[in-house]
């Protein structure tokens, strides 16, 4: 009897511990679709942005603002006190600058001369990146099928710069927004270190607070004067639509969704999406056509990113060290 009731509360815990996992995949999911359908607005704002507004008053106004929005949170949730700890403010910080600040201005700045389906087809490198990291950190080496599918997002990008037409001109500047990515998947690996015991409201408080302590005092010094700008109101309603949706809703469902799945098989499962989505809202909001060329090599570089996550494991494992090489890509053979 005894041991048929340990059996039982065996069963049990396992149940429990099978649908806490389900439940878990499940809000994940419906987080990263929603960063999904944030993050495709993204390039298209910010082109519209790059185009009318000063970079550094862009860059302040909209961290500012999503400072602003996770405040409240923090307070509500005892949580403002991990932003001055030790433990987590250097960590924090840095992720801050990688994912923050230099992500502001590389965008930005190379949207001012690439129009905004241009930049969403650069975009694509994002996964690749999250390859580099897991063999330059965790030292494994990529799979054969993972190194096709990198050549397939490449060959994606390089046929649309190889056809001409300026798509990818200047050349600056689309770097600029080629290497965007890759500051972006620094700060999710930063961010993994720490989540948990972090949660996702304060990692994303800490990386918009410190990179509105560093762009503060850069804008006061030297762009001040463009303050003026947000007498319009049309170019105020973009900042602070940058501000809330993009920065602040978006870190905010990114980070609760590398909390509950793997970061690779979250990015695969966002980046598809965004540029079909990015592109129909370029043509919409902003006028602009992508050419037969364009449209192909979109295409091409989406199949690559597919071709990342078959076989990736969509559930997030909390052990160290495997977690590292988990978080970042799926798992390697």
């Amino acid at each position: 009897m005894g041991m048929e009731s340990k059996g039982f509360h065996k069963a049990s815990a396992g149940d429990t511990s099978a649908g806490a996992k389900a439940l878990a995949f499940k809000i994940g999911v419906l987080l990263a679709v929603s960063n999904t359908a944030i993050g495709a607005a993204q390039p298209v704002l910010t082109r519209y942005a790059a185009l009318r507004l000063d970079p550094m008053l862009f860059c302040e106004g909209a961290v500012i603002i999503a400072s602003l929005c996770t405040l409240p949170l923090l307070y509500a949730r005892n949580e403002l006190r991990y932003l001055l700890d030790r433990q987590y403010a250097g960590r924090l910080f840095l992720m801050a600058m990688s994912g923050t600040v230099a992500t502001s201005l590389t965008l930005i700045y190379g949207l001012r001369h690439i129009n905004a389906i241009a930049g969403v087809i650069l975009l694509q490198t994002e996964p690749l990146y999250s390859l580099v990291l897991a063999t330059a950190v965790v030292g494994e080496r990529p799979t054969g099928c993972q190194i096709l599918a990198t050549m397939t997002v490449l060959a994606g990008i390089g046929s649309v710069f190889w056809a001409g037409g300026g798509a990818f001109s200047p050349l600056w500047a689309a770097l600029l927004i080629f290497v965007t990515p890759l500051f972006w998947q620094t700060a999710h690996v930063l961010g993994l270190k720490i989540m948990p015991p972090l949660t996702p409201v304060a990692i994303t408080a800490g990386r918009f607070i410190y990179a509105a302590a560093l762009f503060t005092p850069l804008f006061l010094v030297f762009d001040r004067h463009s303050i003026g700008e947000l007498a319009n109101p049309r170019l105020a309603a973009v900042l602070v639509l940058t501000g809330f949706f993009i920065y602040f809703l978006s870190a905010l469902a990114w980070y609760g969704a590398i909390s509950r799945l793997s970061l690779s098989w979250t990015t695969a499962l966002v980046v598809p999406g965004v540029p079909l989505l990015s592109t129909l809202m370029a043509v919409a909001f902003l006028g602009e056509h992508p050419t037969a060329r364009m449209v192909i090599g979109m295409l091409i570089a989406v199949g690559g990113v597919l071709m990342l996550v078959l076989g990736a494991d969509a559930h997030r494992r909390h052990a160290a060290p495997a977690e590292a090489a988990e978080a970042i890509h799926q798992p390697l053979s």
